[in-house]
């Protein structure tokens, strides 16, 4: 409000009205005339360079006035520096266009370079053929064949370790002779190794790690997707996924965070991967 107040800002803001009025104008009575739609274009381009900017103001200084103007921009400003580009409220498919399982799918899918890194409990999302990112997985596979710089890097949670069943323990009390949970993780190393086999070529490099906080996390060359992924009764927890990009603190502390596990990794035994073939036989 306080910006409307000076007379030139107040003269060029009905001026811009005016002319995105003209240019909508324009664009439907001389639809016709070439000359008079690039007209209406350019009219309505220079009127929104200058309408929406003082619309933005106008709006902070309204929020401001409700003391909510400076918190909000805070929080852009907190997110901009903490190299975050966005924050999804989970990671599930959502009615909204625009959910984190839909943006993740396209950052699979779009991958043409270089290494992904993934770690979770189970990666049964990824790696269980009918999970939501199992054909995202096949596509970068495809792709490996041609660029063999493309690869993916897979870290799951060891079958035997505490922190399988302590999982075990709170998600499925009724099946502790056979955890859900351990047989999802079988269950993915199968199909890594089934996809290795599928294309004849190394895509998936895999290993078990044995304890570190829980999350889900994926590593792309130039951005990277976490969510916390607690201990709780309900699975999954709907906790929400935030999006960093390549170069900013929290990216960083992330990929050397996999990077660390990676590096001490356990391998896959090779009677439990036979173990883990046989279980994936049985759910297909």
């Amino acid at each position: 409000m306080k910006i409307l107040r000076h007379p030139i800002v107040l003269i060029w803001f009905i001026v811009a009205i005016i002319a995105m009025i003209v240019s909508v104008l324009l664009s439907y009575f001389a639809a016709n005339s070439p000359f008079w739609v690039i007209t209406a274009i350019l009219m309505s381009q220079a009127a929104s360079s200058i309408f929406f900017p003082i619309l933005v103001g106008y709006f902070y200084d309204t929020l401001k006035e409700k003391e909510s103007g400076d918190i909000i921009w805070q929080v852009f400003k907190d997110f901009s520096e903490g190299g975050i580009i966005r924050v999804y409220k989970d990671r599930e498919l959502s009615e909204s266009a625009e959910n984190a399982e839909v943006d993740l799918r396209r950052a699979f899918e779009s991958h043409a370079d270089g290494e992904v890194k993934l770690i979770g409990v189970s990666l049964r999302v990824f790696f269980n053929q009918t999970g939501p990112f199992y054909r995202s997985i096949l596509h970068i596979a495809l792709r490996a064949q041609q660029n063999r710089r493309i690869r993916i890097k897979a870290l799951v949670s060891h079958p035997d370790s505490p922190e399988v069943k302590c999982r075990a323990e709170i998600e499925t009390p009724q099946m502790l002779k056979e955890p859900l949970i351990r047989r999802d993780i079988l269950t993915s190393i199968a199909n890594m190794q089934h996809i290795n086999d599928q294309f004849e070529v190394d895509t998936v490099e895999y290993g078990y790690y044995s304890s570190c906080p829980y999350c889900t996390l994926v590593v792309f060359p130039d951005k990277c997707y976490f969510s916390p992924n607690l201990l709780s009764t309900d699975a999954p927890v709907r906790l929400p996924m935030i999006v960093f990009k390549a170069g900013s603190h929290g990216y960083e502390k992330l990929n050397y965070y996999f990077d660390y596990l990676w590096a001490r990794r356990t391998p896959v035994e090779e009677s439990l991967s036979t173990l883990s073939i046989e279980n994936a036989r049985e759910q297909r």
